[in-house]
């Protein structure tokens, strides 16, 4: 199994190559971000593919 670190560093390599900022897990998301990859567990990808979406799209806020 891969850990958190290494999945994100992949996530981020992956967005950056299709034109997109990486994505920060701010603190006050941390507990949203846990329970959307225990949904993937659950074979639930929804609530994961949402949350990072809204964490791309809080990143293209950034200057």
């Amino acid at each position: 199994m891969v850990n958190g670190k290494v999945a994100r560093l992949l996530m981020n390599s992956a967005l950056l190559q299709s034109g997109y900022n990486i994505v920060v897990i701010p603190p006050v998301v941390r507990a949203d971000y846990i329970s959307a990859l225990q949904e993937t567990n659950k074979d639930n990808n929804t609530y994961f593919i949402n949350f990072i979406s809204e964490m791309v799209l809080e990143s293209q806020k950034i200057p």
